[in-house]
């Protein structure tokens, strides 16, 4: 049966270089015996123990589903896996979505005032490695000034300008891109994103989600969305955003720079070593950042995200015409042989309702929000939109016939199986897992 040969942590920081570098010398010196290489990433955690939750439940799975010989041709498999830690945050519902959906507007607007000055609190922790605690001298500058300037910001223009540009100080706008309205961020009139995100913003059901009630999985009944209003509101989404937009710049950072080079390393030491890359959440951005950087046409790699933070548009062909997704290079120059698995379901609210939330900046696109006709949508939520090597599937249970093809996307709707953002260690996801490893060439 195919079993676990051994587990190695690879720990990164902030800029994506190693922690330990013997940490990546021990993997190396025990690839000789593996057939396949497991590279698993976290998503917003904010220390090492969530991280090792996530790893242990899954790979827990993996082993179940291996001992109960499901899937033909695991038998002879010896994996060894990577384990990724990298310094990521996470958002926390009650700040993203005040109220949860069920208080009151006026009630979700006091909430709203309540956790501005709690994000932005969180916002100045600039931890170089997972689980720190390092505060920015600069970016703790730039965020006292805006905490000074909340009382100012529902009667001047002068105290709304200064804050978006506290907020836009820490970011580094290399990262921008139209495909989730960080560009907009960064170039609409301060007035103009406040007036965008004052509104109470209600999240619209698609026609096949039977309702608001069926998204009441934490906290949310009936109307859903972030029902609070007014410009304190609006300031709230905006230092949301910057939360998202640094994990979604480092995760690249850590994807394109450490973990490219680790792959690099592997390959140099076992050019035959099928690699199988995972990522939840943001750790799905990693992950396909670091695929970017492999040589064109790389052979033996498969990929498979679990309820991805990033765009629905990201492995997209033109998705508005004129722009491919930011990780198009992925697909279309062959970077992996594929497989490529992507979990999406409706119930994941942190994708589903926070990530459009963090990402409508600069326009009103209120209608079908978040779903697949959502421009800011996350992948996550829709699987892969405008993507021609991908197709719908639903993930099945352990008696599911999968037929997965290299090169092709597969977007596995899991309604059943997976019930929030987390919800991503089941028996059903490694069985998925096991059929997509064992269909590579």
């Amino acid at each position: 049966m195919g079993t676990i040969q051994a587990q190695y942590d690879i720990e990164f920081r902030k800029d994506g270089t190693i922690y330990d570098d013997n940490q990546l010398a021990r993997l190396l010196d025990g690839l000789q015996e593996l057939t396949n290489l497991v590279v698993i990433s976290h998503g917003w955690n904010n220390d090492t123990k969530e991280a090792n939750v996530l790893y242990d439940g899954f790979l827990q799975s993996v082993e179940d589903v291996a001992a109960e010989e499901l899937v033909p041709g695991i038998a002879a498999r010896k994996l060894g896996v990577a384990r990724l830690f990298w310094p990521s945050k996470k958002f926390v519902d009650a700040d993203l979505i005040p109220g949860g959906g069920a208080a009151s507007l006026a009630e979700a607007s006091l909430a709203s005032a309540a956790s501005l000055d709690r994000v932005l609190d969180r916002l100045k922790r600039d931890p170089d490695r997972l689980g720190g605690d390092d505060i920015g001298e600069d970016r703790s500058i730039n965020l006292q000034r805006a905490q000074a300037l909340i009382p100012d910001l529902e009667k001047s223009p002068d105290a709304r300008a200064e804050f978006v540009q506290s907020i836009r100080a820490i970011l580094n706008p290399k990262e921008e891109s139209p495909e989730d309205g960080s560009a907009e961020f960064f170039e609409a009139d301060p007035e103009t994103l406040f007036r965008n995100l004052s509104d109470e913003i209600q999240y619209q059901p698609a026609l096949d989600e039977g309702g608001p009630a069926s998204m009441n999985d934490g906290g949310a009944a009936g109307r859903i969305g972030d029902t609070a209003s007014g410009l304190l509101a609006a300031a709230r989404r905006i230092a949301n955003f910057a939360t998202y937009y640094e994990m979604k710049t480092r995760a690249g950072t850590v994807g394109r720079a450490g973990v490219a080079l680790m792959l690099a390393r592997i390959r140099e030491r076992r050019s035959d070593l099928p690699l199988n890359l995972i990522g939840h959440s943001f750790g799905g951005r990693l992950v396909t950042a670091a695929a970017s950087t492999l040589p064109r046409f790389s052979e033996r790699v498969t990929m498979m995200l679990l309820q991805a933070a990033f765009s629905h548009n990201g492995l997209a062909e033109k998705f508005d015409g004129k722009h491919d997704g930011a990780f198009r290079t992925v697909l279309r120059d062959g970077r992996i042989s594929g497989p490529l698995l992507i979990t999406h379901t409706k119930r994941d609210r942190a994708v589903g309702i926070a990530y459009p939330l963090a990402s409508r900046l600069a326009r009103d696109a209120a209608a079908a929000f978040g779903d697949a006709n959502d421009p800011y949508g996350g992948i996550g939520r829709n699987g892969a939109q405008r993507t021609p090597e991908a197709e719908f599937r639903i993930l099945g249970d352990l008696d599911a016939q999968y037929s997965f093809d290299q090169g092709r996307v597969y977007n596995l709707k899991a309604d059943k199986f997976i019930s929030n953002h987390s919800d991503v260690t089941g028996h059903q996801v490694a069985y998925a897992f096991w059929n997509g490893l064992t269909a590579a060439r």
